[in-house]
């Protein structure tokens, strides 16, 4: 049994007052109506964000390795990615530097008062809390008093590099950035974060739903302003890839043929579908054991204390746990294969909210978040929870 000496201790946490409306930027005005904002702030000590950073930075170099891995030895039928992308998803790994990955949080398990922690999820393709991430921390932090005023949050200005960068790459100065999602309002939120960050860099910006995009094996990828057709350098999209191969393959299709006569960047890139799918991660433990990921299996393990999870699950949805604590979540991933992994406690404080860390990866290690919920699974329910450094 746990003992609540172990627990997060109430020293850790400070309250600020709450936020006027006219102090937050309209990246944040949606968030405020969703109860979803703690106006407490997590203290963590310099060594464990040190500790969070290495090991996001140890489980990124595996991802890397295991894709060399994986792709030279033609095996992206072991993730059931289909057959048609497999070439475009190759193209993409050898030229990087014309499709780079932009940004994914690892979710992490532990880590806190020095308990071991392992990362337990690579949020690689459509990866989202990009608002509250780079907005609503600065705001909490700027708020605290005292010597507790700095936090671990450079995404915006690695992201940044990261575009700075790429447009290197595209042969006019004033380059074309389309971003799109379904509409959802939390979705069109974070892709306008990056669409913030690009005009900064000297790009062009454009939002427009997935229904009213274009896309031509002539000219890539196009969208309409004023009657005319714009043509995209580079498509941001909140659409996942496994959502493309099950239910718009010929979109899919399309972007493969695009991707690879170079026609547009799509970030984040073709090869994310493999970072983002839990049997990669499987693949990693079995040929790559290593103390960064946790231990995840396709079959049921011999422990007896383990999480089922959907291959391509988001969300915190279809999850259950076994074992010593046994509970589940619903969602809209029951179909899905599933992945078994080896359970990891989540960090609790002296009330029984559990606390699961997200470390941003850009090419580094680039912020930390903190997500918080009275359940062992943490899902859209949960609470956002800013950090500072003791």
């Amino acid at each position: 049994m746990e003992n609540r000496l172990d627990r997060l201790e109430d020293s850790r946490f400070k309250e600020i007052k709450r936020l006027k409306k006219k102090d937050v930027s309209h990246h944040l005005l949606w968030y405020l109506k969703q109860d979803y904002f703690s106006e407490e702030l997590l203290g963590l000590h310099n060594f464990e964000i040190e500790n969070f950073k290495k090991l996001s930075a140890g489980a990124y170099a595996l991802y890397e390795k295991a894709t060399e891995k994986i792709l030279r030895e033609n095996q992206l039928g072991l993730l059931d990615i289909p057959d048609f992308f497999h070439d475009c998803i190759n193209h993409s790994w050898k030229n990087r530097t014309k499709h780079p990955f932009l940004y994914g949080r690892f979710d992490i398990n532990g880590g806190i008062k020095q308990r071991d922690s392992s990362v337990i999820e690579f949020n690689a393709d459509t990866c989202s809390t990009l608002p509250e991430t780079i907005h609503w921390q600065s705001l909490q932090n700027k708020e605290l008093k005292g010597n507790n005023t700095m936090q671990f949050n450079n995404l915006a200005a690695d992201i940044a590099q990261t575009l700075r960068h790429l447009k290197t790459t595209i042969d006019h100065p004033n380059p074309f950035i389309l971003g799109s999602s379904f509409g959802y309002e939390e979705d069109v939120l974070n892709v306008n974060s990056i669409l913030d960050i690009a005009h900064e860099e000297g790009y062009k910006t454009f939002y427009t739903n997935l229904e009213e995009v274009t896309f031509s094996q002539e000219n890539g990828i196009l969208y309409e302003i004023n009657g005319e057709y714009q043509i995209v350098d580079v498509w941001f999209k909140m659409i996942p890839w496994d959502w493309m191969f099950n239910e718009e393959p010929q979109l899919a299709k399309d972007l493969s043929g695009i991707i690879q006569k170079d026609l547009c960047t799509v970030l984040n890139p073709p090869y994310t579908a493999i970072w983002q799918n839990k049997k990669f991660m499987a693949y990693i433990t079995e040929h790559f054991p290593n103390h960064y990921i946790a231990q995840t299996l396709t079959k049921t393990p011999y422990y007896n204390d383990y999480v089922t999870k959907p291959v391509y699950g988001r969300l915190g949805e279809n999850i259950e746990i076994k074992g010593t604590l046994n509970t589940q979540s619903k969602g809209d991933y029951e179909n899905q294969d599933v992945v078994y992994q080896k359970y990891y406690p989540l960090e609790r404080d002296l009330e029984n909210y559990y606390y699961q860390a997200g470390v941003f990866f850009t090419n580094q290690p680039s912020a930390l978040n903190l997500r918080s919920e009275e359940n062992a699974i943490i899902s859209d329910d949960c609470e956002f929870m800013s950090h500072y450094i003791i």
